[in-house]
This record gives C-alpha cells, sequence and structure tokens, in this order.
C-alpha cells in the first residue's frame, strides 16, 4: 500500500517550507492558465484528474521543476523557474 504524505512531512534541504509553499503556488497558477488557455483554443471544458496544486508539488518532488531564487540586489529581482523533463 503507498504511503501518504502530507505538505508539512515534505522537507527539501534547499527550501524552507515557505518558499515550497510560494514555488508550488507560482506553478499551479502557470498549470492554471495552461488549462484555461487550452480550454478556449479548443472551446470545450477540460475534466481535471488533480488540482493544480497537487500536480506542482509532485513536479517538485520528483525533481521534473527547476528553479532559482534570486536575492535583491542581483541584475534582476525575480524568482524563476523552469519545467525540465
Amino acid at each position: 500500500m503507498e504511503e501518504t504524505k502530507f505538505i508539512y512531512d515534505v522537507k527539501i534541504e534547499e527550501l524552507s517550507k515557505y518558499e515550497l509553499v510560494l514555488l508550488v503556488a507560482r506553478r499551479a497558477r502557470q498549470i492554471n492558465e495552461l488549462r484555461i488557455m487550452l480550454e478556449k483554443k479548443h472551446e470545450t471544458r477540460l475534466i481535471e484528474k488533480e488540482k493544480p496544486t497537487v500536480v506542482a508539488l509532485r513536479e517538485i518532488l520528483d525533481g521534473n521543476l527547476s528553479y532559482e531564487f534570486r536575492k535583491p540586489g542581483q541584475e534582476q529581482f525575480q524568482r524563476g523557474m523552469k519545467k525540465t523533463v
């Protein structure tokens, strides 16, 4: 039987739990925007098997999403991420 994990059980060495929440929220918004764009393009309603936040968290835990947090004062202050496959 598969063990259930909760968000507060997740530990990634480089990230604090607050940074993890910010990263998951940002990626979930991107996933949701893509879903909306596809719905408009194909003029149909898509059925979600999983919520965007679950998909985003799984991508981060599986290592399919690379991220970089930049501190203020660097060339550009922005937080970026890039999906890797």
